[in-house]
């Protein structure tokens, strides 16, 4: 018996193709706008995508071409009699009354054909899931790339004027001006010198924070959250976060994030050593933090497919209150590559571009930690540099902002251990820099230096 879904035909639509031919020849303007969108082998119709890359080389060329034109090169390609001959080309001409439309059926064939090649993708997905010669690891892994690249397949690129963009940027400086604090252009870290460096968390860009381990990377960024979901405005709705933690479960991030808020000593917390002063501090954060709108994903195994498809969920649920305004990763050497078997140079690299694209796409931050290696306790002054960033300098290369994190104290043995120091070794917009903060170890809390100084523990 035979099976009905292979005996049926590849979805396709062959007016649409023959109305794309029949508007590029009409009006030969037409075929920038239809190449912007199209492929070759998107049409189903070999005799098609012959004519279209006749079409194609001919304009490559910088040559006219027209009705006869064509019928020379495919007679030259000796592809004349296997596209129907002259007849079929003067049939195209007379498919459509003009070419205005063809921009719109080159849609809908480029539609259609990933509709095609999903099928395609999804019954190799199916004939390699029954041969169950590879992992389901390695299967899985098979699977996002293939759609991936189906998607990627299906990007449409757009050009603007520059009339456009300056309209763009007029309205984002006129935003900017009427804030009331004019040195933050983007999402407030809640540091004050770190903010005056940066303006903030800017849209679209990608932030690597990088450290050596148990510099204070996560707890870094942990408050940089803390500061922006409780700072209530009354006026816009709570910023929506994202965060993803491939190495702590979500249930410390919760306590820390309570340390933090309410200024309990994290070890007392662990010990459960705690007074009814402590007890009700806690209670108090706890209050607090209910009203952030903060997603914690702690699954220690994530794909960038999948941190971009829960990032879209969130994006999508409160699309109507902004949408998603911060993504973190904790982080980036521990998300798992698209295929195990590049190596781990390129691995790093792939996700670095995902990251930086998810930010783009997205139009929000994306704050990623990442790992530094050992070069820098061998220097002196033991400060870490972009050139110590592990496994790839692609992520140097991606990020719009690289912050290299770096406590004195822990090599000099003078110096305060409740400092630490943030290097802007790189911004792509502003300049770079140094600043310093303090560390509360005991709270989880880094606090602004200069309020630190001032003796004043707020925020």
């Amino acid at each position: 018996m035979s099976d009905p879904m292979t005996d049926r035909l590849p979805p396709h639509n062959k007016e649409a193709e023959r109305s794309v031919l029949g508007g590029v020849l009409r009006d030969p303007d037409m075929l920038p706008s239809v190449q912007q969108i199209l492929k070759g082998d998107n049409f189903y119709f070999d005799a098609h995508q012959k004519i279209y890359q006749a079409i194609s080389d001919l304009a490559n060329e910088n040559q006219p071409f027209d009705l006869v034109l064509i019928h020379e090169r495919l007679k030259k390609n000796k592809q004349l009699e296997d596209v129907g001959g002259v007849m079929y080309l003067t049939e195209l001409w007379d498919s459509v009354p003009t070419g205005a439309n063809a921009e719109y059926h080159a849609k809908i064939v480029r539609d259609t054909a990933m509709v095609r090649s999903l099928i395609h993708a999804g019954n190799e997905i199916l004939r390699d899931s029954y041969d169950r010669t590879q992992s389901a690891d390695e299967l899985v892994s098979q699977a996002e790339r293939k759609i991936m690249d189906i998607a990627k397949a299906g990007m449409v690129g757009e050009t603007y004027t520059l009339t456009q963009t300056l309209h763009e940027a007029f309205t984002r400086l006129d935003s900017r001006i009427g804030k009331d604090n004019l040195a933050v252009s983007g999402l407030p870290t809640g540091y004050v010198d770190l903010d005056n460096i940066t303006a903030g968390l800017q849209k679209s860009e990608l932030v690597i924070v990088a450290a050596r381990p148990s510099v204070g990377k996560t707890a870094f960024a942990l408050n940089i959250v803390r500061n922006i979901i409780t700072n209530i405005n009354p006026s816009e709705p709570p910023a929506v976060v994202a965060f993803f933690s491939l190495e702590m479960a979500r249930i410390e991030l919760a306590e820390r994030l309570l340390c933090a808020q309410s200024r309990v000593d994290s070890h007392k917390v662990r010990k459960g050593h705690l007074n009814s002063d402590d007890i009700q501090k806690l209670m108090d954060a706890g209050d607090v933090l209910r009203q952030a709108r903060l997603y914690i994903d702690d699954t220690p195994s994530r794909s960038m497919i999948q941190i971009g498809a829960s990032c879209r969920r969130i994006d999508k649920k409160h699309e109507k209150e902004g949408g998603l305004q911060l993504v973190v990763i904790d982080y980036l050497q521990l998300i798992e590559p698209e295929n195990r078997r590049d190596p781990r140079q390129e691995q790093v690299a792939q996700v670095s571009r995902r990251l930086k694209f998810l930010a783009r796409e997205l139009n929000i931050p994306v704050i990623a930690l990442a790992q530094v290696n050992r070069a820098s306790e061998d220097r002196q002054d033991h400060k870490p540099r972009l050139a110590d960033l592990r496994e790839s300098g692609s992520i140097e290369q991606d990020a719009d902002t690289c912050m290299m994190l770096h406590r004195p104290g822990k090599f000099d043995g003078a110096t305060d251990d409740n400092i630490l120091e943030i290097i802007i070794a790189k911004q792509r917009n502003g300049p770079t820099g140094e600043i310093t903060l303090t560390w509360r170890k005991g709270y989880n809390r880094y606090e602004n230096y200069i309020a630190d100084a001032n003796h004043n523990d707020g925020l």
